[in-house]
């Protein structure tokens, strides 16, 4: 029973980092919308999807804390965020901003928060119990 305990217990805090980590997230990227819509208006809409993307994410696993396949579209998003900041950094991203950007500390503060979230929400995915199969509470009586 206390390891029933342990593993709820774990599920709710690793849940609670994959909404936090998504919201800070969108939050930095729609504070970079404007800018990008002004400068080159395609990657702004694509700031602009990402921002709904992760508050989707966020909401999704609010409301479904243990649905493993939520977690896994939270996963993706997240990596998906934290490697375009990686290929933006590297080689650029053809039609969007082919230019290689400069490392900025608020973009890797950013990704490394994402990163955080991507291994919490790669670890929602996992099954609950060692069995494979999730845990049920039954009441025993003496």
């Amino acid at each position: 029973m206390r390891d029933e305990f342990r593993s709820a217990h774990k599920r709710a805090f690793g849940s609670t980092v994959v909404v936090l980590t998504c919201a800070a997230s969108a939050g930095a990227h729609a504070g970079l919308v404007p800018a990008h819509v002004q400068d080159e208006p395609r990657l702004g809409v694509v700031f602009l999807v990402a921002v709904l993307l992760l508050l989707g994410a966020a909401v999704a696993i609010g409301f479904r804390p243990t649905d493993r396949r939520v977690a896994g579209a939270a996963a993706v998003v997240l990596c998906g965020v934290a490697f375009a900041y990686l290929a933006t950094r590297t080689t650029g991203i053809p039609m969007l901003d082919p230019e290689r950007e400069a490392v900025d500390a608020v973009g890797v503060a950013t990704t490394a928060v994402e990163v955080t979230g991507l291994v919490f929400a790669l670890r929602l995915t996992l099954p609950l119990g060692r069995d494979g199969r999730p845990f049920h509470v039954q009441e025993v009586s003496r």
